[in-house]
């Protein structure tokens, strides 16, 4: 009798500690997701790399980059420059991966799209490190988008030439060349 409450008790006490390492391990997954998105804001690669692996995948639709720390960083300071503001609007964990809705509103998103882009992630991952974030909806007005694009780009083509090839260079000048076609071309519109 003794010995069947030990070893109902053991098993008790194994779920019971299987169960508060799981959950755990969930709550250390969405931190580190809040934490990402967190140095994003605050535009702090040093500590934003704490929170990827050696690389990142990151696919939209038919759309796959895959960037090494170092890609990543360049990619990181082209976006850095709108200086871009993130806020989770849902986050949930399943199947070892974690889900977020996620708002970003930026000077360039703000120029060509009139409002925050809401966008649907899946965020996996490895080893304590974000590997991989899919896009799987995004809320834009693409139409809206393409259309102050497709008028400005050629204007400063025309206008403004040294600038000419902003709309594709993504890398911290390009980003810099960007912000100022985005500044001629509405003080034109004005």
């Amino acid at each position: 009798m003794i010995k069947v409450k030990t070893i109902v008790g053991s098993i008790i006490l194994f779920i019971y500690i299987f169960s508060f390492s799981s959950c755990s391990r969930k709550n250390q997954n969405l931190q580190l997701v809040e934490g990402f998105y967190n140095q994003l804001n605050h535009s702090n690669y040093s500590e934003l790399s704490e929170f990827i692996g050696d690389s990142i995948k990151m696919i939209e639709g038919d759309y796959t980059m895959n960037y090494s720390k170092n890609d990543y960083y360049k990619f990181f300071q082209w976006d850095s420059v709108f200086t871009p503001k993130y806020e989770i609007l849902a986050i949930k964990e399943t199947d070892n991966k974690v889900e977020i809705k996620v708002s970003k509103i930026c000077s360039r998103i703000k120029f060509l799209n009139q409002k925050p882009i809401i966008s649907k992630e899946v965020i996996e991952i490895k080893n304590q490190k974000i590997y991989k974030i899919r896009n799987v909806e995004m809320d834009s007005d693409f139409k809206l988008w393409n259309t102050k694009k497709n008028e400005m780009v050629p204007w400063i083509k025309k206008n403004h030439p040294q600038l000419d090839g902003f709309i594709n260079d993504q890398t911290k000048t390009g980003a810099e060349n960007y912000l100022k076609a985005i500044a001629l071309y509405k003080e034109y519109k004005n």
